[in-house]
């Protein structure tokens, strides 16, 4: 028999068992440990859902394409917009201090970048100083 013929049982054993080792192999859970949650996906800036503040009766916050008032209009919100998801800030905004900060503080660290978010599906850019993080959920 050639040597490569001679080796295919132990491969095709070796193939069966790893592949065994995978089918049963524990799922993954979240951490349970309070340390490590915040190396997770919301945290800081983005951990809370936010709504709107500092828009006038009456008014819509435009939802913009980029960062910059002039950049093109994506959409708007209105003035009782809630439940929006922040994905970025710019300059970005450091999360732990974000996270240590009191409600005030946060509002002051919101109020000089702007934000990307999301907003049942429409993206784009807002002035930081219109959002609220909805705390104490």
């Amino acid at each position: 028999m050639p040597p490569v013929f001679s080796k295919l049982p132990l491969v095709l054993a070796c193939l069966f068992l790893a592949g065994m080792d995978t089918r049963t192999a524990p799922a993954q859970t979240a951490a349970s440990d309070p340390a490590e949650t915040a190396d997770l996906p919301g945290f800081g800036v983005w951990g809370p859902a936010y709504r709107l503040r500092n828009v006038p009766d009456g008014m819509r916050l435009v939802v913009r394409a980029s960062g910059d008032r002039g950049a093109a209009t994506v959409g708007s919100l209105t003035r009782s917009a809630s439940e929006i998801l922040v994905l970025n800030c710019f300059p970005e905004i450091v999360p732990l201090d974000f996270e240590d900060a009191s409600p005030e503080a946060k509002r002051e660290m919101l109020g000089g970048v702007w934000c990307r978010i999301d907003h049942y599906g429409m993206t784009g850019f807002v002035p930081g100083i219109y959002l609220d993080p909805i705390l104490g959920r």
